[in-house]
């Protein structure tokens, strides 16, 4: 009689299914072997049966976690929540938005110290007033009725009017992402889809990478973003700045 070998032995077990004739070659098989198991083989609780009869967990593999600019944990240190409340496509947004513009660190310091001022900690991606007086304002583009509340302030930085939504929207044309609804919908389309990249557009558009290059202070940079000096909520500014500032580990510029 040949030796039984464990590949042999375990090939009994690779196609049971059971089905009838199966069921009816294992009854063979155990009149067979009766008398020759030790029945401590066939109890219930023995290790091959619970080995065979319970299939294990394999560990989940584990998801190698997204590279951002920056962490969630960071961005929520500096916008003062919680990071559970970031959601993955907005840090996405986030980072196609440093992508899109070539900011580097400083200018990231920079740019979410007035954004976090500007939205209130990203609290609010669209204006709180309903827009209805930019209605005919032609100096933002809107032209057409309904073009002030449809553009609106939107994003974390509040980009105002049809003129700058046509503009991100070409911009992003020119990447090679065309999205009609940045036109069709306005405000309650990029404040959902793009809060970081339309906010980011007029921040390049304004050439303040640049600006900010030179360390300038940031009571000044909130007077470019709100076009007055001292900038409206200042002291705000220079919290969130000051926050964001040290999280990336820069030497803050000073008010």
């Amino acid at each position: 009689m040949a030796k039984l070998t464990l590949e042999t032995f375990k090939n009994f077990f690779k196609y049971y299914n059971e089905e009838e004739h199966q069921i009816r070659a294992i009854e063979e098989l155990y009149s067979g072997l009766e008398g020759n198991v030790c029945a401590v083989y066939l109890d219930d609780q023995s290790d091959w049966v619970l080995k065979y009869r319970n299939k294990v967990k394999q560990p989940a593999e584990s998801i190698p976690e997204k590279q951002w600019p920056i962490t969630k944990n960071q961005m929520a240190s500096i916008m003062g929540c919680k990071s559970s409340s970031l959601s993955d496509e907005l840090m996405d947004d986030f980072a196609r938005c440093v992508d899109l513009y070539d900011m580097d660190l400083k200018s990231i310091a920079y740019f979410l110290g007035q954004c976090a001022h500007e939205s209130a900690g990203l609290k609010y991606d669209v204006e709180i007033h309903d827009g209805s007086n930019y209605e005919w304002r032609r100096d933002l583009g809107n032209i057409y009725p309904g073009d002030g509340v449809k553009f609106a302030g939107t994003g974390w930085i509040q980009v105002t009017g049809r003129y700058n939504h046509q503009a991100f929207s070409d911009y992003l044309q020119k990447k090679g992402e065309y999205d009609s609804k940045i036109i069709e919908v306005g405000k309650s389309h990029t404040s959902k889809k793009y809060p970081w990249s339309i906010s980011g557009h007029w921040w390049h558009n304004n050439k303040m990478n640049e600006y900010c290059q030179s360390n300038p202070p940031v009571d000044r940079v909130g007077q470019r973003v709100n076009g007055r000096y001292l900038p409206n909520g200042y002291q705000a500014r220079r919290h969130y700045s000051r926050a964001s500032f040290d999280v990336l580990g820069l030497q803050y510029p000073g008010d």
